[in-house]
């Protein structure tokens, strides 16, 4: 998984001539090497690595919504779901893999529903965002299922005008927006944050109605997720237009903040684009981002995991200026402000020598303990609604999903062993991103409520 457009393989487009690299197959990439011959553990023996609990944080919700919208929520997943019965019967769906695809969707929209209504008041705002998900699954079930019987002709042309619809109003709530909020460090922290979550949402959004691939040939699993990209989609909308309006109705006087926005963004890609990184298309590129030599396997991978997340920010950056989008402009100029002082710290201790493969379970509970400690040592930095608090949130589940991986790695045959090379990088990555984000935040900060 990648931060952005970028891979491994293309890591090796220019690093691997040199090194005399094939990069045909995925089987000839060096790390895929490194793998094969970096030192390997018994699944038994990964349990221990996961000692100490990762730190609870504050989650920023720019915004409460009100209990009812939760409810419309509710009632829109189980007004589409009741065409679909609790048990979908063989008689209805002889083919067994629709009949699991039907009945998987519609139970994945039934418990995040139910988690939906059940969310306290702190957790209704991402309680309302989730609802979007389930919206999704119970749309895709229950068109999946109407697909069996219908009319394929007069559904298409129902599905293409919906999509018709969607796709404008998705456009239009994207290209009308007025960047208004308080003023004050901590009315612009908080409309910061409110922006940047409303455009990722929409774009989101706007993305999946635009990659739209329905005709007489799709079969009706295929067709019952299209359907649930449109549910996804006016999901979307209805959230953000209920969020709006309970956000005009919390703030006191508001101002333009375009300029401020604006005047951020700008100092912010200044800054992104004087950092000098070499272009990925030269020979041996990621070698003279250090001052050492890169062995092939895990000085490549552990160089690489720490500096893409650079180059994506930057570019995601330079998208959101051009497309005119402040507030995810804003969030990505935070990821850089992060991404990039996250290199710089792995970058001196792989020159110090500090960064090895790990050769023991030790060595990665270390660096493990290491992420964790960084992780406590600024959970209070995150405090009131700002995209500071949100990345710091984030990161946080960064390292919980590393942790899922680990034990993921430990289920399967225990006279199996593994390699634990990519989980240590993740986890020499986090702990870089802790330690250096306090700094990323006040950088950010200081251009954003500058005046």
């Amino acid at each position: 998984m990648t931060d952005g457009p970028f891979d491994r393989r293309h890591v090796l487009a220019g690093f691997g001539t040199a090194a005399g690299v094939a990069v045909a197959g995925c089987s000839d990439l060096p790390w895929n090497d490194a793998e094969s011959t970096a030192t390997t553990f018994s699944r038994t023996e990964i349990d221990p690595i996961l000692t100490g609990s990762v730190p609870d944080v504050y989650r920023p919700a720019p915004v409460e919504p009100a209990a009812s919208a939760l409810e419309d929520a509710r009632s829109r997943i189980d007004e589409v779901l009741e065409p679909v019965s609790d048990t979908v019967d063989p008689d209805d769906v002889p083919n067994g893999v629709v009949r699991a695809s039907i009945a998987d969707r519609r139970d994945s929209a039934l418990e995040a529903r139910d988690e939906t209504v059940d969310a306290p008041a702190d957790e209704r705002y991402r309680a309302l965002r989730t609802s979007r998900e389930a919206r999704e699954d119970a749309r895709a079930s229950a068109t999946a299922l109407a697909a069996i019987e219908a009319d394929r002709e007069s559904l298409l042309a129902e599905l293409d005008d919906e999509r018709a619809t969607v796709r404008s109003t998705v456009t239009e709530r994207l290209e009308d927006v007025d960047y208004r909020g308080e003023d004050g460090d901590d009315g612009r922290l908080r409309a910061a944050l409110l922006f940047a979550a409303r455009e990722n949402d929409l774009e989101t959004a706007a993305r999946r109605v635009e990659r739209w691939d329905v005709d007489a040939t799709t079969d009706v699993v295929d067709l019952g997720s299209e359907a649930g990209d449109l549910e996804f989609a006016a999901a979307t909308t209805s959230v953000w237009d209920h969020l709006f309006e309970r956000y005009a109705d919390e703030t006191g006087e508001r101002i333009d903040l375009e300029p401020v926005f604006a005047d951020a963004l700008e100092k912010s890609l200044e800054r992104a684009t004087d950092v000098s990184l070499p272009d990925q298309g030269e020979d041996d590129w990621l070698a003279t981002l250090v001052d050492r030599e890169v062995e092939q396997g895990f000085d490549q991978t552990v160089l690489w995991d720490a500096v893409r997340p650079v180059y994506s920010a930057r570019e995601q950056l330079q998208d959101a200026v051009d497309d005119d989008r402040l507030g995810t402009g804003l969030a990505a100029a935070l990821r850089f402000e992060g991404a990039f002082r996250a290199f710089e710290l792995v970058r001196e201790r792989f020159e110090d020598g500090k960064l090895a493969s790990p050769e023991s379970i030790e060595e990665i509970r270390a660096q493990r303990t290491a992420a964790v400690s960084a992780a406590e040592s600024v959970r209070g930095d995150g405090t009131g609604p700002s995209l500071g608090a949100d990345v710091l949130a984030k990161t946080v589940r960064s390292l919980e999903r590393a942790d899922d991986t680990l034990r993921r790695r430990a289920d399967g045959d225990p006279e199996a062993n593994v390699t634990l090379g990519s989980e240590y990088n993740e986890y020499v990555r986090l702990e870089a991103r802790f330690e250096t984000l306090p700094d990323a935040i006040a950088a950010f900060r200081g251009r954003l409520l500058e005046d």
